[in-house]
């Protein structure tokens, strides 16, 4: 039973914030806020220092006001084995509500902080609360529903996965979200594992099942609403699988039609569960295109747009678009302006959990290492000595189900 938290709701007034203004303060949703007073949820424990200092509470006293609704009995690998109340204690619809309210606060942790530090919470959370739920579902809650939460908080576990190192992992989580959205009828979530397995099978080199999967997740786009942004997205996974197989007028034609979808996206309301897609998103895979391609100039320009557009929150996504541009300055002779974004890459991992990121520093070090040591070069590789990342096992991969 969730038991309301009004000492919380009252602390929040005597210090002057409405749900909306404390809600931006912590970067969440209004909801969000919503659901920690009603005790629906409980701020993830990343959070809390945040939440503290906003409500001017020590740690004890903000567990007071949250009543003694801390995560229990979790394993110690876990960050936020399950920072919300136990989907078997909520009602129908509480349950699809709190399994897509802690996707909303995974995939913001996640851009921050990296799914390395996220993803034992994740697979946690999926044997511990979703997979009792598809067994035996509480009374009330829509089983359509209920599988489409499901193949949203797989996806995520995917990506988790993925950005741990573990890629035999991530591919099976897709494959299962994949699944799950067919199951759950819900052909906007089965576009969205399209894209992501799509992604992985470049990150693989399977470019040719890269196409092939872009080319399903469109088909299934295409029947829903909400999906223009997707659209975009699954183009630009084709537009990535066309430049690995050295075909540059589809590869631009691809990016066109990202673009163009894009800009026609304007206020569309998403398809819910849907993963976003932005002009920084699309950016990001442009550079990745045209440096496949070997068009530097252009590599570089959309490398450069990535690390402007992206803000502070999107540490991750910035940090991939620096390791891009140093790529790029590689390939043009320019290795010292290289190695001056490879050490600021370096700094930035230590608020990173991303085996991907350190795996993409190392690739580009030795690189590097073979290069006449400037200061700047010297500098880098002394920085890159120092990081560490656990390697993850990949395992025996099966065959995509697409």
């Amino acid at each position: 039973m969730t038991v309301r938290r009004q000492s919380l709701a009252e602390r929040r007034e005597a210090l002057g914030y409405t749900q909306e203004t404390l809600a931006q303060r912590m970067r969440v949703d209004r909801s969000t806020v919503a659901r920690w007073e009603r005790g629906i949820q409980t701020p993830q424990p990343w959070m809390r220092p945040d939440l503290a200092k906003a409500l001017q509470a020590t740690p004890d006293r903000l567990a007071a006001l949250l009543d003694g609704t801390t995560p229990q009995s979790a394993p110690s690998s876990t960050v936020a084995p399950t920072g919300i109340a136990g989907l078997g204690d909520l009602d129908g619809r509480q349950v699809i509500d709190s399994i897509f309210a802690t996707a909303q606060e995974w995939q913001i942790a996640d851009r921050r902080i990296g799914g390395g530090a996220l993803y034992p919470s994740a697979a946690h959370y999926l044997t511990h609360e979703i997979a009792p739920q598809l067994v035996s579902p509480t009374f009330g809650v829509s089983v359509p529903l209920l599988f489409a939460a499901a193949a949203s908080i797989t996806e995520i576990a995917g990506w988790m996965a993925h950005d741990s190192g573990e890629d035999g992992n991530a591919r099976r989580y897709f494959d299962r979200a994949f699944r799950l959205a067919l199951a759950g009828d819900d052909r906007a979530l089965a576009a969205n594992a399209c894209a992501s397995m799509a992604h992985l099978a470049i990150e693989l080199r399977q470019p040719h099942d890269a196409l092939r999967i872009a080319a399903e997740g469109l088909g299934q786009a295409a029947a829903t609403h909400g999906t223009s942004r997707l659209i975009a997205r699954l183009h630009a996974m084709r537009a990535r699988g066309l430049a690995l197989i050295g075909d540059r007028a589809g590869c631009c034609t691809a990016l066109e039609d990202a673009e163009r979808i894009l800009d026609q996206a304007g206020g569309e309301q998403p398809a819910r569960w849907i993963a976003g897609f932005d002009e920084a998103s699309l950016a990001s895979e442009a550079a990745l295109c045209f440096l496949q391609l070997t068009e530097l100039g252009e590599a570089e320009r959309r490398a450069r747009e990535v690390i402007r557009l992206r803000s502070e929150d999107r540490v991750r996504s910035r940090t991939f678009a620096q390791l891009t541009l140093a790529n790029v300055l590689v390939h043009a002779g320019r290795v010292d302006e290289a190695a001056a974004i490879g050490h600021e890459a370096c700094g930035t991992t230590a608020s990173l959990n991303s085996a991907r990121v350190v795996h993409q520093l190392r690739a580009l070090g030795g690189v590097l290492g073979m290069v006449p040591k400037s200061s700047q070069v010297s500098s880098f590789l002394a920085a890159l000595a120092g990081l560490s990342v656990a390697s993850g096992s990949n395992g025996e991969m099966s065959s995509w189900p697409v």
